[in-house]
């Protein structure tokens, strides 16, 4: 995403996107000497992930020469979001990585500025969320997950990105689907998943909530357990029962 104020530079990086590759061909210098990308999260999140995953993309098909990662964590992405509206106003040479787990954040810490004073460049990803729980945790299947909500869902804490975020946003839709009151539900917002998942592998909550691209590694390791994931099919890759199936019903 760029500010809306960066008109020059929102046409560039559009231009280069779809002339990268000739240009690069006939040996055209970058459209960017350096490129800064803004994460308004902690290091180890989704959003910085991909933005990691993008900076040798974009120096591959002659888009920048080099370019920089600079975290902004804190407020669910909003301190990010102000940094970047306020605080670049006119600069060609910056964008941000954002996303649906702003949304909820923009809402709940009541900020003036929203999504609407940016404008969206290009949709990198699509991800699945996978409810998580350490490898010693009590909690084998989601049917144990399901019988605490019911019985005692304060009891049962969950670790998550921002507030309002895609995270929170699954928490409740599975205890809607299980019969408990959303509201009841103890979950614990982290600025970002690159904090979060700390928690859950130390087993300082009982469970967790992870993008799948961040959390996949420690599952395949071992040090935590799959219980669930937001597809609508069970993965080939990843053996971890789908939220689709019969108990919960719906894709995330």
């Amino acid at each position: 995403m760029v500010s809306r104020a960066a008109t020059v530079a929102r046409a560039a990086i559009v231009a280069g996107m779809i002339a990268a590759a000739s240009a690069t061909e006939a040996g055209a210098q970058p459209l960017y000497s350096h490129l800064r990308i803004i994460v308004p999260s902690a290091p180890g999140g989704g959003w910085d992930v991909t933005a990691r995953a993008m900076q040798p993309v974009l120096q591959t098909v002659g888009i920048v020469r080099t370019s920089s990662i600079e975290n902004v964590p804190g407020a669910g992405g909003t301190i990010g979001l102000a940094r970047f509206v306020t605080g670049e106003r006119g600069n060609r040479d910056v964008l941000m990585m954002s996303g649906l787990a702003m949304l909820g954040p923009i809402v709940s810490y009541r900020s003036l500025l929203t999504l609407a004073d940016v404008t969206p460049i290009a949709r990198l990803i699509s991800e699945y969320e996978v409810v998580v729980v350490p490898a010693a945790s009590p909690y084998r299947t989601l049917d144990d997950l399901t019988r605490s909500l019911r019985d005692h869902p304060e009891s049962v804490s969950w670790a998550g990105g921002p507030a309002g975020g895609n995270e929170q946003m699954l928490a409740w839709l599975i205890a809607d689907a299980v019969g408990c009151d959303p509201k009841r539900i103890n979950y614990i917002p982290f600025s970002g998943n690159g904090e979060a998942n700390p928690a859950i592998l130390g087993s300082q909550v009982s469970l967790g909530i992870s993008p799948l691209a961040s959390i996949a590694p420690h599952i395949k390791a071992g040090t935590v357990r799959g219980l669930g994931i937001s597809s609508g099919g069970r993965l080939p890759s990843l053996y971890v029962p789908s939220l689709s199936e019969p108990s919960f019903n719906f894709e995330f």
